[in-house]
């Protein structure tokens, strides 16, 4: 009962009751009665707030839906008239015949600003003033993107209607080699005067809004005038008298033709500054090749990174140092720089109980682990655009990565409470990768346009894994059952070398046809070369069985061109074409045997767009593509994936075809802060590449045929191309609404499906002797929803209120069916005493339900106070977990594994830190 209580309290606490509406409709014309289109119409209450804007339409009309009975100011502007303002009081349905006088030339000294906007439409850019949505408890950038309609921040990333922003520049200038959580999280918010979005962002600066392949949007901060020509920051420093530091420093320099940014961040207590999005988001890997050009959709191996950030950790720290440059030494030529480096160093101990639940009897495992992971990520770019004249454009990026993780694991098992074997763990892990990008885009004629583009990557991963174990845990497979067992331990080693090197060439060009229709045709061909090689030792000694010897090549080249007709017909817009590929690839593996593959792919695509009104507009799609197998999926030798598992390939896999289709519906009213996002999408695979796996469990028995133990279960993993379709749904929205100055809502959910068929085979012996090998399709539904509702309340710029709820369902069916639930009530509160004090708190309380019974419960409290001490010197107290938690406890159902697991984690318990800032 209390669950559903939590949701009628929160959803009680939301306000549904509206005024009566009228309608203020009109038509607008100039002195002759000839209709005035696109001229801007803003209504503005009796306290001179906005609420409501629309440009008017082809035949000069505009209507809003406002409260009966208040007095509204009419304000029409359209260059070459003079603006219009008119005061209704809107007691029933008024509809205005609006005639504008021609304009009469003004300086700027005889213009009168009515009123500062909280945002303002100027064309495809809505532009947001930042002090009208801060409250005081603003440290960064991000803090205020949060609170602007419309805008959704994850994880440092901003969103519009559900995208990430294709480009987030400062002052029209790319800072900190374009990661916009480095920004967001660190550029000071009291800088920030206007934050702009683009809804029309054009990568190719000579395209048309007919040429561009889809909607892309950027995000522009303007800094404040006192900001522009100096170097401004910040600088801390502190920490606790036992363990924990807190230290930072963040100075930022901008002026007319050059800017700069120092970053510094090192702390102990899990403010995390960069994790895996991060890394990827700066990796140039296949994402970059897909984004433009071919379909080029090898399965890379970026998804391998063995990246394991913890901010809870008992024992940690962390540091983050980035710097970035950027000079324009004329109009033509723009240079940037940047590099970063990142450490992790993380120190906790877990334990983890599964029951294995399918087989007969049913027992469990439990370990015991005490975990030491560090991690070293450096990264650096460079960036040159270069425009010859306004007809031409040249850019040039240059990315180098670099990624070391060294982790180390100490595990004592239990087999149904009797201790079984020890082992550890070692793994390190290398990753170097160095890709460039050189384009030319030229403007043709008065409306075309050519790009041509060549790209190049190369990629080198050296993952070493090392086991050392009182127990073999491969005994029951014949390839290692015979493995040397030196001091009752075994050794197992590990060496792999994966090198990608991939190279492409692509041209588009833009013939506009007329105004309301373009020819887009596409042109290029893809090589890539691909090496793997994998040795296992047994303490040093090489193992030379044919399953163990992996060495692979493979050689892929794709040849492509598309064609894309896009045709306008008033507020629909259709993009139809269609794509060809020639695919040529050769695989040639350890015995010398080679496999080659020629084969011609036609991809239709397909893209239409409604647009209501400026706000309002729907968009359906649908597309082809194919995702192929890499080389470390074709060797058939086998590889060791952990301490449980083998993995191992397979010559015969081909590329699955996949079907996209989309629904996505946009509102969005600036002024009346209300703003509504949905999508729907559908995906369906055909010959997916699924798992196969085998599952060994060997039983130790007496003379009595009595289960004494049981060897640790291990299996063996392969790829199979499905006969089975794999079926996916996904939904999300965002509804958010201000009702009242003071008070604001917003209601995201995000709902998926999916819907396919693995193999597994079960095979159990005894004594090494194989009793059972059971072999079927397993059948897997997922379905999981995800919901957040939060209230906010702001009271005189000074109180800030958040009541939320988060909501989680999971259902999965496999060998069994299993329901999770997850509610977590929330509560955040910033309080600005004074201009010199502010207090902040947060609270949530975490509750977890397996097939409706409650298995855990958490709850957190944090709060923190800053003083102002001297004009530009904060002193802060921040405190931690203040409930003492010391431990987190998870459950989750292993499909693969057959079990339930449950895993116990000791994470950083309370904390105080005593930090000193000042800001210059």
């Amino acid at each position: 009962m209390k669950k559903f209580l939590y949701l009628f309290l929160f959803i009680a606490s939301t306000p549904f009751a509206f005024a009566q509406e009228c309608k203020l409709k009109g038509m607008v014309a100039d002195e002759n009665g000839i209709p005035v289109t696109d001229a801007s119409v803003s209504i503005f209450d009796s306290k001179n707030e906005g609420k409501g804007f629309i440009f008017t339409s082809n035949v000069g009309e505009f209507e809003f839906k406002l409260p009966c009975g208040e007095k509204y100011d009419i304000e029409i502007e359209q260059p070459g008239f003079e603006t219009y303002v008119e005061n209704v009081d809107l007691k029933e349905n008024v509809n205005k015949k609006i005639k504008l006088a021609k304009g009469k030339e003004i300086s700027l000294k005889e213009t009168i600003v009515k009123a500062q906007q909280a945002i303002k439409v100027k064309g495809d850019t809505i532009e947001f003033d930042a002090d009208s949505f801060k409250v005081g408890n603003e440290e960064v950038l991000e803090d205020i993107l949060k609170k602007l309609p419309g805008i959704e921040v994850q994880n440092g990333k901003v969103l519009y209607k559900g995208k990430e922003m294709k480009q987030v520049t400062v002052g029209g200038r790319e800072v900190l080699g374009g990661n916009e959580k480095l920004l967001n999280k660190n550029l000071p918010s009291d800088a920030v005067s206007k934050i702009q979005l683009n809804t029309k962002f054009k990568s190719n600066p000579f395209a048309s809004s007919l040429q561009e392949d889809d909607e892309q949007f950027s995000l522009n901060i303007e800094l404040k005038d006192d900001m522009k020509r100096l170097a401004f920051g910040n600088v801390t420093l502190g920490g606790d008298a036992d363990k924990h530091t807190d230290a930072q420093a963040k100075i930022f320099y901008f002026s007319e033709k050059t800017d700069a940014t120092l970053i510094n961040d090192f702390n102990t207590f899990g403010k995390q500054v960069f994790d895996l999005d991060d890394y990827v988001s700066f990796f140039g890997g296949y994402s970059e090749f897909n984004a433009e050009g071919s379909i080029y959709s090898l399965r890379g191996n970026s998804n391998n990174l063995n990246i394991m950030m913890k901010n809870d950790a008992p024992d940690m720290n962390t540091y983050n140092g980035a710097v970035h440059f950027g000079v324009e030494p004329n109009k033509k030529l723009k240079i940037s720089g940047f590099g970063l480096l990142n450490t992790n160093n993380i120190r906790y101990n877990s334990r983890i109980e599964n029951l294995y639940y399918n087989v007969d009897p049913t027992y469990t495992t439990v370990d015991e682990e005490r975990n030491k992971e560090n991690t070293l990520m450096a990264m650096s770019r460079l960036r040159l655009d270069y425009s010859p004249n306004d007809k031409g454009q040249i850019k040039y990026r240059l990315n180098f990565n670099y990624l070391n993780t060294d982790n180390e694991q100490s595990v004592d098992s239990y087999y149904n409470e009797q201790k079984n074997s020890f082992r550890n763990i070692y793994s390190d892990q290398k990753n170097y990768s160095l890709s460039q990008t050189l384009s030319y885009i030229r403007k043709v004629g008065r409306d075309h346009n050519i790009g041509f583009y060549l790209r190049h990557q190369y990629q080198k991963d050296t993952p070493d894994y090392t086991i050392l174990s009182t127990s073999n845990p491969f005994s029951s497979s014949p390839i290692f059952k015979d493995l040397s067992e030196i001091n009752h331990q075994f050794n197992i080693n590990q060496n792999q070398n994966l090198t990608f090197n991939t190279i492409q060439f692509y041209t588009i060009f833009n013939y506009l046809l007329t105004n309301t229709s373009n020819l887009k045709l596409k042109a290029g061909t893809n090589f890539s070369t691909q090496n793997f090689d994998n040795k296992i030792y047994d303490y040093q000694t090489l193992l030379t069985d044919d399953k163990l010897i992996s060495e692979t090549r493979f050689d892929y080249n794709e040849t492509f061109s598309d064609v894309t007709l896009t045709k306008k017909f008033g507020n629909f817009q259709t993009d139809l074409g269609a794509g060809v590929s020639f695919f040529n690839e050769k695989t040639k593996v350890y015995d010398g045997s080679e496999t080659k593959r020629n084969e011609t792919k036609i991809l239709p695509h397909v893209n239409l767009q409604y647009k209501f009104n400026n706000a309002t507009s729907i968009n359906g799609s649908y597309k082809q593509d194919y995702s192929y197998p890499y080389t470390k999926d074709f060797n058939d030798s086998y590889t060791i994936q952990n301490y449980q598992a083998i993995f191992y390939g397979n010559r015969e896999l081909r590329q699955a075809l996949t079907h996209n289709a989309s629904l996505n519906f946009q509102h969005l009213n600036s002024f009346t802060f209300f703003h509504l996002f949905a999508s729907l999408n559908y995906t369906e695979r055909e010959n997916s590449i699924q798992t196969r796996s085998i599952m060994n469990r060997n039983y130790i028995k007496d003379a009595n045929d009595s289960i004494i133990g049981v060897n640790p279960p291990y299996q063996f993993n392969t790829l199979i191309n499905s006969d089975y379709k794999q079926k996916t749904y996904a939904g999300n929205f965002m509804i958010g609404k201000r009702f009242a100055k003071w008070y604001n809502v917003r209601f995201n959910g995000n709902i998926s499906a999916s819907d396919y068929y693995t193999i597994s085979t079960n095979r159990v012996y005894e004594n090494d002797i194989l009793k059972e090998d059971k072999t079927q399709n397993v059948n897997n539904k997922n379905f999981t929803q995800t919901y957040n509702l939060e209230n906010t309340f702001t009271f005189k710029k000074k109180l800030e209120l958040k009541a939320g709820l988060n909501l989680n369902f999971s259902e999965y069916k496999s060998f069994v069916k299993q329901k999770f639930e997850n509610w977590r009530p929330y509560a955040d509160a910033a309080w600005s005493v004074t201009d010199k004090l502010l207090l902040q708190s947060d609270f949530s309380y975490r509750l977890q339900y397996i097939n409706g019974v409650r298995k855990n419960e958490a709850k957190e409290w944090n709060a923190s106070v800053r003083y102002n001490i001297a004009k530009k010197t904060y002193l802060s107290v921040i405190g931690g977990n203040l409930l003492g938690n010391n431990i987190i406890i998870e459950n989750q159902l292993d499909n693969v594994n057959n079990s339930i697991s449950t895993t116990t984690k000791n994470i950083l318990g309370r904390y105080f830190i005593v930090n000193v800032r000042y800001k210059f």
